[in-house]
């Protein structure tokens, strides 16, 4: 049962990765509905978020010296107010429809 999983997550997880580091995105997209055939949904929106966690923080640290202040306080503080709370409302609005 678990060579059928790694023989679709496997190359999923090498195309995604490729894709991501062109485009910036990708695995999230991709890997993630792979992920959830095996853990469910909610488990594998948490795996997928460590990649982009890690892929965040190594882009930032790049372009460290070249960010505009004003944006990421404007843009960046409203979009992670907005994540987080999108994520405490999904609690309360759960179900098969948000799945």
């Amino acid at each position: 049962m678990l060579l059928w999983f790694t023989s679709l997550s496997v190359p999923v997880a090498i195309f995604a990765g490729a894709v991501a580091s062109i485009a910036g995105f990708g695995i999230g997209s991709m890997l993630m509905p792979v992920l959830a055939l095996r853990t469910g949904t909610k488990l594998a929106v948490a795996a997928v978020s460590l990649p982009h966690l890690f892929g965040t923080a190594l882009r930032f640290w790049i372009l460290r010296k070249h960010i505009d202040r004003g944006a990421l306080l404007g843009f960046g503080v409203a979009s992670a107010a907005g994540g987080l709370t999108g994520a405490l409302l999904h609690k309360f609005a759960g179900g098969p429809v948000v799945s």
